[in-house]
């Protein structure tokens, strides 16, 4: 193995990423080193990069990561699901590692927001082992990350997105308690809003309603599982609202998942609710997504309204596992829509933000 490797390095908000080497550090016990084989662009990293929200510098962008190991620390032996782990075996992993231990982790059960969290891609890179991003040739895998071995039926571009998008999606599936034959209206098409249509086609939804501006898109969600795909360019808020509710009979739907990421859309899809349903707010993950409503509405018409951020192991559990049962009947490999190499990561980002692409992979 070399003594170095390649990263893919943040120093300033707004800057183009550049290449750097950093030494291979040891491999400590609990600990992977792992040589990346895939790392899908999301949204958050665009984020980052362009300065609509705080991340340190330097860093090594990049979260949604699939890679081979490369060698096990010591006391490594199985994964997160107890499968045996070997050099040379596929794994992904969460986006935290966090501690356990902490009010968060044992008495509430929201690893996420541990005290003692630290988060693949969004930590500086400043000091051993560098490499703790995934727009890089190595990760460093800390013991407090639940790791998890890929079947070998997936491809590596199947399952970088799906970390963080689809397990997301599920744990905001998670808190939306949708049930079988119930309406469900996606806001975005996506990458977040294919993985949120085909969980609702999957677990038998009624109507699967999804919005955007973009005709391309709205067509091939189709694929995923959506019943009626609606370009509301152009379309006032009232005309939103009356297409949905036509949709369901006049009571609107039972489930709202705003994974486009913009938060005008918030008032509109709360609008859409019948009275006594769910939304669920997973895609503003930037300050400043603010938005106005009548709180009065939410009280009247008993509506309930959660946020989503990132995920527990046993979502991304669950989306290895989704794709596994379903990826004959979902066209899940189609998500990612482009590819650069790490040399050219400046390009991806530009293509990411651009909103041309679906999923862009970055392969080392």
């Amino acid at each position: 193995m070399a003594k170095t490797a390649k990263a893919a390095v943040m120093t300033a908000a707004g800057m183009d990423l550049a290449i750097k080497e950093y030494p291979l550090p040891p491999v400590d016990r609990g600990c992977i080193l792992v040589k990346v084989t895939c790392c899908t662009i999301c949204g958050s990293d665009v984020h980052s990069w362009k300065g609509r929200r705080t991340a340190p510098t330097p860093i090594i962008l990049g979260h949604e990561i699939v890679g081979r190991i490369a060698a096990l620390g010591a006391g490594v032996t199985h994964d997160s699901g107890d499968r045996p782990l070997s050099v040379g075996d596929r794994i992904t992993w969460t986006i935290m590692d966090n501690c356990g231990k902490c009010y968060f982790c044992r008495e509430k059960g929201l690893m996420m927001k541990c005290r003692r969290l630290k988060k693949y891609g969004h930590d500086s890179c400043a000091q051993p082992p560098h490499f703790v991003g995934g727009f890089a040739d190595y990760c460093y895998i800390t013991p407090g990350t639940c790791v998890i071995r890929i079947p070998d039926g997936l491809s590596d571009e199947e399952v970088a997105p799906a970390n963080c998008a689809l397990a997301t999606v599920i744990a905001g599936w998670e808190e939306a308690q949708v049930k079988p034959f119930e309406n469900v209206l996606i806001q975005g098409a996506g990458a977040l809003g294919f993985y949120a249509a085909a969980l609702a086609k999957h677990y038998g939804c009624r109507r699967v309603i999804v919005t955007d501006i973009l005709d391309h898109r709205l067509d091939f969600i189709k694929a995923f599982g959506a019943t009626d795909a609606i370009n509301v360019k152009g379309m006032s808020a009232e005309e939103v609202v009356q297409a949905v509710r036509g949709l369901t009979d006049g009571f609107g739907v039972d489930c709202v998942l705003e994974v486009a990421g913009i938060a005008d859309l918030i008032p509109t899809g709360l609008k859409c609710l019948r009275t006594g349903g769910r939304y669920v707010e997973i895609g503003n993950s930037a300050p400043g997504a603010n938005f106005t409503y009548d709180a009065c509405d939410i009280v009247w018409r008993r509506l309930t309204l959660k946020g989503v951020h990132n995920y527990d192991v046993r979502h991304l559990q669950a989306a290895v596992d989704l794709l596994a049962m379903t990826r004959e009947k979902f066209p899940f490999k189609d998500i990612v829509t482009h590819r650069v190499n790490l040399e050219n990561i400046n390009d991806g980002l530009r293509l990411a933000d651009s909103g041309k692409a679906i999923r862009v992979a970055v392969l080392p």
